[in-house]
């Protein structure tokens, strides 16, 4: 055997920088993490495979060696360190960032569909009584241009937090990883619920509004908010009870055991793993 690899998908830190791969010459080992070449982690992922085999691999062309050759790609920067081991770091503006978007998308917020399956039940159902409740009419007619995306956000701020707390996915500084890692670990997993419940309110938002151009007569609606209507009042219409709804399918999510979000993370992955090594022992 030439080269042993390893790949992971655990966000690494050396020198105080996010680690893209650690090469042992002497070993003819290298371990690379994913999280940390960041979304498009894939297409890069080949290069520095390749890169890193032929730094490890004596007999390599140096044609090759040149092809495959780092240290002139923008998103890395190679450092040699003091010991046997060579360390390939991100970029020192662009390497935080990056990993935390890599982490996000070895999240697939994407697979959370089947475990929120309940909460856009139950969001559907709030949500829909805005277009059979004429309060919900004036109201969103009341509003000026900027409050309901104001109370949108709040929305979708509320569920994010209730989700992070009610599953325990804050991670705290409870074993032996940096701090680093840890705020990268809540980073990524506040911005997955974000995308995730941003996702579900979308959802919820496009229903809805199908529903009330459907069900709402425009005449009627006109009777009721006493002004003319347009389609910018079932907008409002729509994303008004979108928020509400948003708000009951978080709370309904706490009360579903087959909604369980914690696998979906790196910290409660990590965290899993080691158990299971524990119990292995």
């Amino acid at each position: 055997m030439d080269a042993v690899l390893m790949l992971t998908e655990i966000p690494r830190l050396s020198h105080g920088r996010p680690e893209i791969a650690k090469l042992i010459p002497n070993h003819h080992a290298a371990s690379l993490s994913y999280p940390t070449l960041g979304v498009l982690g894939r297409r890069r992922l080949i290069a520095l495979f390749m890169s890193c085999v032929l730094r490890l691999v004596d007999n390599a062309p140096e044609e090759e060696r040149e092809r495959y050759d780092l240290r002139w790609n923008r998103w890395l920067e190679p450092e040699a360190a003091e010991d046997a081991a060579r360390y390939l770091h991100a970029h020192t503006l662009t390497g935080v960032p990056r990993t935390v978007l890599g982490m996000v998308a070895t999240n697939a917020p994407w697979r959370t569909a089947p475990q929120l399956s309940s909460a856009l039940a139950a969001a559907s159902a709030a949500g829909a009584f805005g277009v059979f409740y004429s309060y919900i009419w004036q109201m969103s007619a009341a509003l000026s241009t900027g409050r309901p995306v104001m109370i949108g956000l709040l929305a979708i701020t509320s569920m994010v937090v209730w989700l992070l707390l009610s599953n325990g996915l804050w991670e705290r500084a409870s074993h032996a990883e940096p701090a680093e890692v840890l705020v990268y670990y809540n980073l990524s997993t506040v911005l997955t619920l974000f995308l995730r419940v941003l996702a579900l309110y979308l959802s919820l938002f496009a229903l809805i509004l199908a529903a009330g151009l459907v069900v709402i007569d425009p005449d009627f609606m006109a009777q009721i908010v006493q002004r003319p209507v347009d389609l910018s009042n079932y907008v409002d219409i729509a994303w008004l009870s979108a928020a509400m709804g948003v708000v009951a399918g978080g709370l309904v999510t706490s009360f579903d055991e087959s909604t369980d979000l914690r696998r979906l993370t790196h910290g409660r992955r990590e965290m899993s793993r080691r158990r299971q090594d524990e119990d292995d022992r």
